[in-house]
């Protein structure tokens, strides 16, 4: 038995490949029960997997033996980093869990890699520009998001008087920091549907109705496909999104947004691309609408978009195509169709009309009735 990858398993896809995880009970003795298994990265060399392993327990053998134990704030920005971690009261606690692990925590490690070590109160401004410009190298959006938790966490220590905080704060609030181009892309029909024909080929036929589904009606990812996380008295990830009782049998789909709480209700019956994909994708009757083939099991995000970059390449579709611009190409070509702003702000639920305007009332199931119909005329 191997012992330099402490917590190491493994599982077999039906496609052959392997996914590695850590599992922390297996790694260390006595670990919390609600700690779950970490899904390592996909490319790892073994050496590197080892790496992974190891690294992560000695992490959890230093988190168990300072539990109990409140971070102690030293001045540098590491320490700052620890303690907004560790309060509940701060905000890092009280945004969903999806933001916290695609948005918050890369950029925490950003600050902790690159700048954990400096002093808080002997900041400049002429550091904070120079260290944008060294991230931005590594791209723009990984600066921006960076520079974004930063401000997040400054502000922070200044409200819990945390010393330097609210000199940098100061400093921080007067600056202002170029932000990356909006995306331009948005896919279009001919490509969703080129997508949606592969899927059905290479026998994932969910990523071709998941695709379909966005791009006639316009919902975010999160709500087609749901999402993994803890509850809030924590324990074990569970999953929450569309069931088979969200979908009536005359084919109307009900739910209410994630991001906004709006309730929506979209007829599948209208929508000519959801239409081709459920030749080859059968919704059920209970339980989760889209379930990975290979596992049977809801998708983890990270696991959907690995899919549907490979169907999106046997496509022929551009890789500067991803799958968040089938909602781009939703709006797009509505205004193209109806030549109203309005309708493609109330069907992409829009808080506002600069992002497109604030979902009104109702639940917008004719409007949207009209829009597929139109929509799909144009496409004539």
């Amino acid at each position: 038995m191997r012992t330099d990858r402490p917590g190491y398993q493994y599982r077999l896809n039906k496609d052959g490949t392997t996914v590695h995880y850590w599992n922390p009970k297996r790694a260390v003795k006595g670990a919390p029960d609600y700690l779950t298994t970490v899904r390592l990265a996909d490319g790892l060399s073994d050496e590197e997997i080892a790496a992974e392993c190891r690294r992560l327990t000695d992490q959890l053998r230093d988190d168990l033996r300072n539990l109990d134990a409140p971070p102690k704030y030293d001045g540098t920005i590491k320490t700052l980093i620890d303690c907004y971690r560790h309060d509940p009261t701060s905000s890092l606690h009280s945004v969903k869990h999806s933001t916290r692990i695609r948005d918050y925590e890369p950029s925490l490690r950003v600050l902790e890699k690159n700048v954990g070590g400096r002093r808080i109160d002997a900041l400049r401004a002429s550091d904070f520009k120079d260290w944008f410009a060294k991230w931005r190298k590594k791209g723009h959006r990984r600066a921006s998001g960076a520079i974004k938790l930063l401000r997040v966490i400054i502000s922070y220590g200044a409200g819990e008087r945390l010393g330097g905080c609210a000199q940098a704060r100061e400093i921080l609030s007067d600056m202002r920091f170029e932000q990356p181009a909006a995306r331009t892309v948005a896919m279009t029909y001919e490509q969703c549907l080129a997508i949606v024909k592969q899927s059905a080929e290479l026998k994932c036929p969910s990523i071709g109705f998941v695709e379909a589904l966005k791009f006639e009606s316009a919902l975010r990812r999160i709500d087609v496909i749901g999402e993994w996380a803890p509850p809030p008295e924590g324990g074990a990830f569970r999953w929450r999104g569309l069931t088979g009782k969200d979908i009536s049998r005359d084919m109307i789909l009900t739910l209410k947004t994630s991001k906004t709480g709006a309730e929506v209700a979209r007829d599948l019956k209208v929508m000519p691309l959801v239409q081709e994909a459920l030749k080859a994708f059968r919704i059920p009757d209970i339980g989760p609408v889209v379930v990975d083939e290979d596992t049977g099991k809801p998708y983890w995000e990270n696991r959907y978009t690995e899919k549907f970059r490979k169907v999106r390449d046997a496509a022929g579709v551009p890789s500067n195509v991803w799958s968040m611009d089938a909602r781009a190409g939703a709006v797009t070509e509505t205004v193209e169709a109806t030549g109203s702003l309005e309708d493609a702000s109330n069907l992409a639920t829009h808080s506002t009309t600069k992002t497109t305007r604030r979902y009104s009332r109702g639940d917008g199931l004719e409007k949207s009735r009209e829009i597929a119909k139109a929509r799909a005329e144009k496409r004539k």
